[in-house]
């Protein structure tokens, strides 16, 4: 806990640190205190009232599905079950190089492009070398 929180929060302390203060200040600072108590009071109010209302809407959806004769479980079921999408199909590699170890490997074109295919551009040689 902060020093702040300590002093306000207790009254001998509170008491001891307002003796500086005029009444002036007091008032003003009982005043602001006062206006911030009663915003938070409103939004706490209007935050308990949100859910109240958000709560009835639930009883009277369960309701109206129990007319129904929907079961609220048969539901979650039904709404769990969802259509797979299917992945896009991989690309088919476009070009081809030879990679510093030896090995022989593809590229889509797409990406960053790969270091020996770079390497070989800036020497001179064009990307359609490489084409498969």
């Amino acid at each position: 806990m902060s020093d702040f929180l300590r002093t306000f929060l207790n009254a001998r302390s509170l008491k001891a640190v307002t003796r500086e203060l005029t009444l002036e200040q007091l008032n003003e600072g009982y005043e602001k205190l006062t206006a911030i108590v009663e915003e938070r009071r409103a939004n706490e109010e209007a935050v308990r009232k949100g859910q109240a209302e958000r709560l009835q809407k639930i009883a009277e959806y369960k309701e109206m599905l129990r007319a129904e004769g929907i079961d609220l479980a048969d539901l979650i079921d039904a709404s769990t079950v969802t259509e797979k999408t299917s992945k896009r199909a991989p690309r088919p590699p476009k070009y081809q190089y030879t990679d510093a170890d030896g090995s022989v490997k593809t590229w889509t074109g797409q990406g960053r492009q790969p270091v020996p295919i770079r390497e070989a551009i800036a020497q001179g040689k064009s990307l359609n070398d490489f084409l498969i």
